[in-house]
């Protein structure tokens, strides 16, 4: 039971980044800027800190195909 469950925790923090959103996002931004916006959400991603993850609209916490509206 306990690892189904940390299975299921684990999905639930996945984190997923979206290129073309990214891309979109950083339109007409200078390359160093896209860079160093690029290097501080891996550093996010890597400390999985989900909760500062969440301000930027390319990356999403969880599992994007999954509808929030439907009881699990």
């Amino acid at each position: 039971m306990q690892a189904d469950s940390f299975a299921e925790q684990d999905s639930r923090n996945r984190i997923w980044f979206f290129p073309n959103k990214f891309w979109a996002a950083t339109k007409g931004m200078p390359a160093d800027e896209v860079s160093r916006l690029m290097d501080e959400v891996e550093k996010l991603a890597e400390a999985k800190d989900v909760e500062a993850l969440k301000k930027f609209p390319f990356v999403f916490v969880g599992d994007p195909y999954k509808d929030e509206t439907s009881a699990a």
